[in-house]
């Protein structure tokens, strides 16, 4: 029983973030281009721009964690 509750949570959940994407990409359809020193971007639309943020954030939150609980796994003495 807990676990189909969780299961559909879960389900909730990455269906509320499906549509807040949707709606992200849905109001943002305007086109960009980024310029950082001498490397500019295609131009493309902006909810691309800041859904690869997002993702690019999370990455590296997760990369840092692994390398954060692998460093404390090493130092362990049982």
């Amino acid at each position: 029983m807990l676990d189909s509750v969780k299961r559909l949570i879960g389900l909730l959940v990455l269906l509320l973030i499906g549509a807040a994407i949707l709606l992200l990409i849905l109001q943002n359809p305007q086109r960009t281009q980024f310029h950082f020193l001498h490397w500019a971007t295609p131009e493309l639309p902006f909810s691309i721009f800041l859904i690869l943020a997002f993702v690019l954030g999370i990455l590296s939150v997760a990369i840092l964690r692994v390398l954060r609980l692998g460093r404390f796994k090493g130092s362990r003495s049982d």
